[in-house]
């Protein structure tokens, strides 16, 4: 009985799957923090949870300005570890006009010191402060994007 158990949440997991109703992905929600003339900067606020003293999030990289249908934007893994003030990049990953992705990287970078402000030191705030953007969530870069980039 218990195989026909496992075999059953195994099938009815897949099924949702498949429908889009389940997804094994951890939920989003993507918050503008930063802007300059050509990039919003954005952060997966989700994401701002320690594991083994390691906060790993992604910031995302957003045209400023744009057609809805212009879904291109790039995502960058930074992970801060509070205990010493150090952060470093992992995979970076670029998506094309039509939001699909066109390529992926890792840096594989090593630990150094967070720069005091700018984009990186606001991620250190948001993982070891406990500080958040001011800005609405969005579920995903797409629906950001189609709200009109945060203007």
């Amino acid at each position: 009985m218990i195989k026909a158990i496992n075999i059953t949440v195994a099938t009815s997991a897949l099924g949702l799957a498949m429908f889009g109703l389940a997804s094994p992905a951890a939920a989003e929600s993507w918050a503008a923090f930063s802007r300059s003339d050509a990039t919003v900067y954005l952060v997966d606020v989700d994401a701002l949870t320690p594991v083994d003293g390691v906060v790993t999030t992604r910031m995302a990289r957003v045209h400023a300005r744009g057609e809805a249908t212009d879904l291109s934007h790039e995502t960058e893994e930074v992970m801060v570890r509070c205990s010493d003030g150090q952060s470093r990049s992992g995979a970076t990953v670029t998506y094309g006009k039509d939001g699909a992705e066109t390529d992926r990287y890792s840096e594989d970078a090593p630990w150094e010191a967070t720069p005091t402000g700018g984009i990186y030191g606001a991620i250190k705030s948001f993982a070891c402060d406990a500080l958040r953007p001011q800005a609405a969530g969005f579920p995903t870069i797409p629906a950001f994007i189609a709200a009109g980039r945060g203007q």
